[in-house]
This record gives C-alpha cells, sequence and structure tokens, in this order.
C-alpha cells in the first residue's frame, strides 16, 4: 500500500513515495502523470498546520546570496491540514556530497557558506512576530529540557555549567534579530550541478540571528549528528568548513567565540526530548557533556 492508498491529501496523486516525516509533517515525491515530478509537504493534522504555514511563507521569501530554495508550485488544505508543492530540486544531501568532493569544491561549498552568513547579518530577519533574544531562547529551552523526563539525561552539574554559562550571552547583550534558516544541517542542504546550494526545511529559529545556523552547521561539523544516518565525512573536510564559517563569524561579530561551545550544546539539549531510543539519547547526551565541557576551557 503507497501513502497516496490511504492519506487524503494525496488523493491527486497518481504516485506518492515517502522521503520523510518529522517535526509534524509528511515529505512526499509526488506525480500527477508518471512523469513530472515534485515535492509535497504535508501536516499531519490540523494542529501542526500552523507552523507549517510559518515554514512555506520563510521558503518563499528567503533570499540570500549563495543560497536558494526550492520554487514553491502551489498550496491548499484538506481538512484543515495544510500541504505545499514545490520543484524537486535534483542533487546530492550535502553529507553525500562532501564525502567525494575535491579540495576545490570543499573550498568553493565553504566560500557560499560564508557568502550566506555575509548577508544574512546585514538582513532583517523573516519572522513577523517578536521573537525571543538569545538569552530568553537559551533558558526558556533548557528550564523546558531540565523539566522533561529525557532530562535526566543531564547530570546537574552539566546543567548547572549551562545556566552559569548564559552569563556569557548576557554580558555581550542583545543582538538585533537577523536573517536565519533555522535548521541549517548538511542533511537540508542540496548540491546541485556546479555546486549551487539550495536549502530546504526551512524552520522557525528559536533566536533569529545567523549565530543559529552557525550552531546548526556545527550540529554535523563538530557534533557529528550526520553520522546517524550517513558514513564519516574526513576529519579534514570537517575542519576546514568549521574554522571557515568560525573565522567569518567571528569577523562578523568579535563576541562570537564567546558562545560558539554554548550554542553548540544548547543545539543538542534541544534534540534531546526528541530522541527516538537509548541509543540516540545516549549520542545526543555525549555531545551535550562534551561541549559544555568545552565550557570551562574558554572565557
Amino acid at each position: 500500500m503507497t501513502p497516496r492508498d490511504h492519506d487524503p491529501v494525496l488523493a491527486d496523486a497518481l504516485e506518492a513515495r515517502l522521503l520523510s516525516g518529522l517535526s509534524g509533517a509528511g515529505v512526499y515525491l509526488m506525480t500527477r502523470d508518471g512523469r513530472h515530478w515534485f515535492v509535497r509537504k504535508a501536516a499531519r493534522d490540523a494542529a501542526s498546520s500552523a507552523r507549517l504555514r510559518g515554514q512555506a511563507a520563510r521558503q518563499a521569501r528567503f533570499q540570500a546570496a549563495g543560497l536558494t530554495t526550492p520554487r514553491i508550485l502551489g498550496e491548499g488544505d484538506h481538512d484543515g491540514r495544510f500541504f505545499f508543492d514545490m520543484e524537486l530540486v535534483r542533487g546530492l544531501d550535502a553529507a553525500s556530497w562532501l564525502r567525494r568532493a575535491t579540495l576545490a569544491e570543499v573550498r568553493s561549498f565553504g566560500d557560499r557558506l560564508c557568502a550566506y552568513l555575509e548577508a544574512a547579518a546585514t538582513t532583517p530577519a523573516l519572522a513577523t512576530a517578536p521573537a525571543p533574544g538569545l538569552f530568553e531562547a537559551i533558558y526558556a529551552k533548557l528550564c523546558q529540557v531540565a523539566a522533561h523526563p529525557a532530562g535526566a539525561r543531564m547530570a546537574p552539574e552539566v546543567l548547572a555549567q549551562l545556566f552559569l554559562a548564559l552569563d556569557r550571552v548576557r554580558r555581550l547583550g542583545p543582538r538585533a534579530p537577523t536573517l536565519c534558516h533555522g535548521d541549517l544541517t548538511l542533511e537540508n542542504i542540496v548540491v546541485g550541478e556546479g555546486g549551487q546550494l539550495t536549502v530546504l526545511d526551512l524552520l522557525d529559529a528559536p533566536y533569529e540571528h545567523y549565530w543559529q545556523d552557525v550552531a546548526k552547521l556545527h550540529q554535523d561539523l563538530a557534533g557529528g549528528w550526520y553520522l546517524l544516518t550517513q558514513p564519516r565525512i574526513a576529519a579534514s573536510v570537517l575542519d576546514h568548513l568549521s574554522r571557515r564559517l568560525c573565522a567569518t563569524a567571528t569577523r562578523l561579530d568579535p563576541g562570537y567565540p564567546e558562545v560558539h561551545a554554548l550554542l553548540l550544546a544548547a543545539t543538542f539539549v534541544r534534540i534531546l526530548p526528541y530522541a527516538r531510543d537509548d541509543a540516540e539519547r545516549a549520542f545526543v547526551a555525549a555531545r551535550i557533556d562534551h561541549f559544555t565541557s568545552l565550557l570551562r576551557t574558554t572565557p
């Protein structure tokens, strides 16, 4: 039985194949005629529709140097379940592409990401409603996860160190919101012909700032999140990209190095309640411990 056979939001498809199903939405590869294929992202229920509408709006408005988004072809609603259709982007996810890329290609990839950060730093945020600042976003998430059963995976001293490290954010002062993808992982970057980068699955960010994107990229580059589904990328490639991105973030804002480890730890804290099994929870907890330990060696 295909998804089309039992999900009415796919009733107009001749054929539909489930690609992924996270964050309250299903992503399907579809065709109506057997020749022309496109991608549909559909809310799993009416309660998830508002968030998905926001994602579609972000995708349609996202404009940045070095990055593109799939063109939205249309949208609709079925019994309160919002969906939108977008063009099928051909290429490899960034993790798969980086495993086989040449040195020149890796450098070009880094150039495009750094150009994006430079553009994002001077571009207003996409969010229309007031978003929490960095301090408020991290503090709220730490409290939320600490109260969640998954929070027991964090040792009390680790949680205490994270709360103490928030003083670094307070000392830096507020940062004006900027353009932000929200979930800029290697899986959400498609590398096309000629090295063109297309980004997928824009999310409402916990704080609207390009630092969020630097941290999410390091979720893979330094935290190895991609290893749960992909073979290993050469350490030299990951280190090269990490150094380039951190250097650019620091040039744009000299305060960034003070919070880099905290942002990475907070990124994995957010994942902890959604870990799917004990092995994944252990993986995430180990990353939280690691990046928290770095806070003791940085000012």
